[in-house]
């Protein structure tokens, strides 16, 4: 039974262990999602379009109304006497009748009250302007925030391009270790059969163990890449993932777009415009400090006595208030304080002003710019492409020669060697031309998800 149950638990353990070892696939549709799923920064950045909405909140609160109700109960415990005339005496002193005094009770046991106010700002326009600015603000900060998840997605995607072709150098570096390795066993019988002299053997050993640490080099620089990749998604570290993107197919040099269709939908350029109009709203309140402001109020109060001189009615006495006022304030001088404000006001406004401009003319040259250099990673891996092709005849002729003796281990080892740097410069100009389409689709707008 022990028997039975010990191989259970190995089966059981080989099954859990041999599930954690496959590798989830990530194409990079999946893997954006989840960047902007649980990115850190673009978590902070919804945060802070959800905090721009509090603070509109709270400026609108300035131009409604504000109701307060308050009551109270007051029970008194001891009576307070007062000496109170309550008679006249009978016989007059000096034509005067004296007045005859006794102590009476002159507080009540039970004392209720109620009190309504309402206070109404009616002309405030430093308030209408500071709830205005926080509109603007709010819209500024979903626009910052949607720039924001642009530019990460675009990371994310040139890190995905590059891991991927880290692991393709990684796999080019195992692949001539391994191939160099087979050559040397090959030379090695060659030699004892005294066909290869030394100084082959010794350069096919050093070519071998060369590829030995440009292998381990290669592995290292792509498991750091990958955790990279890891950690921008919110993907576990443990985890075990593969990238499934094709990296054959390239998508084409696009036609270089209009610069008003550009402008219209790149994020950064409306949160410049969106901040000029912010400036120009603190332009207007900064002259609105200089305006009265006017507030109009209403008071309604109801109150109640109650066990008066020992009795216990609650509704001896009862009174009601009710009062409506307004009131106007005018600001006089305040020190020069509202004029310094309203001049940096309209220094912001400038400054907002020649900032569009200079945006404009900066998306304009990075279009121009990335546009050159699509044109330039396409020939790039057209040519990479040829040349790995007959890098690789180049290969073969070489090692077939030397296996008829024809040829000797150095030409060899120059073949492998030019092939290798030929399969890695090709991996190199795709990420290159990826990386560049993908800042373009940022440049113009167009960012997509592929």
């Amino acid at each position: 039974m022990k028997k039975i149950v010990s191989a259970a638990v190995l089966l059981t353990a080989g099954l859990v262990y041999q599930n954690s070892a496959v590798a989830e696939p990530y194409n990079i549709e999946r893997y954006l999602l989840k960047v902007e799923q649980d990115n850190p920064d673009l978590q902070l950045s919804r945060e802070n379009v959800a905090a721009a909405g509090e603070s509109v909140k709270r400026a609108l609160s300035a131009l409604l109304p504000s109701i307060g109700l308050s009551g109270g109960y007051t029970r008194n415990l001891n009576d307070v006497d007062k000496s109170t005339a309550v008679a006249a005496g009978t016989t007059a002193v000096g034509g005067v009748y004296p007045l005859i005094y006794q102590d009476i009770d002159s507080n009540y046991d039970n004392e209720v009250s109620v009190a309504l106010g309402i206070t109404q700002s009616l002309v405030d326009p430093a308030s209408v302007a500071k709830y205005g600015e926080a509109k603007k603000n709010r819209d500024l900060q979903r626009t910052v925030t949607e720039y924001t998840r642009q530019q990460v997605l675009t990371v994310a995607k040139k890190l995905y391009a590059q891991v991927q072709l880290l692991d393709a150098v990684a796999d080019v570096k195992k692949e001539m270790s391994s191939t160099s390795e087979a050559v040397y066993r090959d030379v090695e019988k060659k030699y004892n059969a005294g066909t290869a002299t030394e100084l082959d053997l010794k350069m096919s050993e050093v070519d071998w163990k060369s590829n030995i640490s440009a292998e381990a080099e290669a592995e290292k620089n792509a498991k750091l890449a990958m955790m990279s990749l890891k950690t921008l998604a919110g993907i576990p570290l443990e985890e075990n993932i593969t990238l499934t993107e094709n990296t054959v197919q390239l998508p084409d040099v696009p036609d270089r777009p209009d610069l008003s269709e550009v402008l219209s939908v790149r994020m950064d350029y409306r949160a410049q415009l969106l901040s000029e109009a912010v400036a120009d709203i603190a332009y207007r309140a900064s002259l609105a400090t200089f305006l009265p402001t006017i507030t109009g109020s209403i008071t309604y109060a109801y109150g109640q006595y109650g066990g008066y001189a020992g009795k216990d009615d609650w509704d001896a006495y009862d009174y009601t208030a009710a009062s409506v006022g307004i009131k106007v304030t005018v600001p006089l001088f305040t020190g020069g304080y509202r004029l310094s404000l309203v001049n940096s006001a309209d220094i912001n406004r400038k400054q907002s002003e020649i900032q569009i401009r200079k945006k404009r003319s900066d998306i304009e040259q990075d279009i121009m710019s990335l546009e050159l250099q699509l044109k330039e990673a396409r020939t790039q891996v057209d040519s990479a492409r040829a040349l790995a092709e007959a890098s690789g005849r180049a290969l073969e002729i070489a090692r077939a020669s030397f296996a008829t003796g024809m040829g000797t281990q150095l030409e060899v080892s120059q073949a492998m060697s030019n092939y290798a740097g030929a399969r890695v410069n090709l991996q190199t100009a795709i990420y290159m031309y990826r990386a560049v389409y993908y800042d373009w689709q940022l440049a113009s707008g167009s960012y997509g998800k592929k």
